[in-house]
């Protein structure tokens, strides 16, 4: 759990550094690396077909029900049959991000090539999660926050990479720097969370790999 954490911070540490600013030439090399991943945007055109789309508030008391917690296994293990043999390279991308201990702002670019075998793995995935989404009657919104608030209650932190944000933005000129935190980096949730998902802890960990990519 220690490790990672640690390494969840690091990569915290390093987009954030590319989010406050990385200078022109740093900010070239990491728009240049993202170009190669232009066919992640795929995810962003994937993604639409989501058919519910009301935008989710998320509940004050933070509280999860049975019947969310079930759906957000639902959708996991979906994601996980679908990706059958490629869920490998995913799992060792995520193992990868782990072992890195050291980082600064220049290796922006390599972190993000390092990923590159992901590609079609993580649109296949993407596709069946959006299908899984559909039938369990899910928008994206409300899967993140169960997911979160999930990984918060076991005391699980995770850092969400979105990849297709992070090529979205760099087609526009925007900021590449994309990372959403979740799980425990968001501190500690109800108890009666726990007692919700601890009976699940070990596929809920088991599928941090697909969290940590945005699945």
């Amino acid at each position: 759990m220690k490790k990672l954490a640690i390494g969840c911070l690091v990569v915290v540490v390093v987009a954030g550094a590319a989010i406050v600013g990385i200078g022109y030439y740093g900010y070239l090399k990491v728009k240049s690396t993202v170009s190669q991943l232009a066919e992640l945007g795929q995810v962003v055109d994937i993604e639409r077909g989501v058919r519910i789309k009301t935008p989710f508030t998320a509940p004050e008391s933070h509280l999860l029900t049975a019947a969310q917690v079930e759906r957000l296994l639902q959708v996991q293990t979906r994601v996980r049959e679908r990706l059958g043999a490629n869920a490998a390279t995913i799992e060792r991308n995520y193992k990868s991000l782990l072992d890195k201990n050291q980082h600064d702002i220049r290796d922006m670019p390599a972190l993000l090539s390092a990923y590159r075998d992901m590609a079609r793995a993580l649109i296949d995935a993407k596709r069946a999660q959006v299908e899984a989404l559909n039938d369990v009657g899910l928008s994206l919104d409300e899967y993140r926050w169960i997911r979160s608030e999930a990984y918060r209650a076991l005391g699980v932190p995770f850092v969400d990479m979105d990849f297709a944000q992070i090529v979205e933005r760099a087609r526009t000129g925007g900021d590449p720097g994309t990372v959403t935190l979740g799980g425990a980096f968001t501190g500690t949730g109800p108890a009666s969370n726990l007692k919700l998902v601890e009976k699940f802890r070990k596929p809920l960990e088991d599928y941090m790999p697909l969290a940590t990519f945005g699945l």
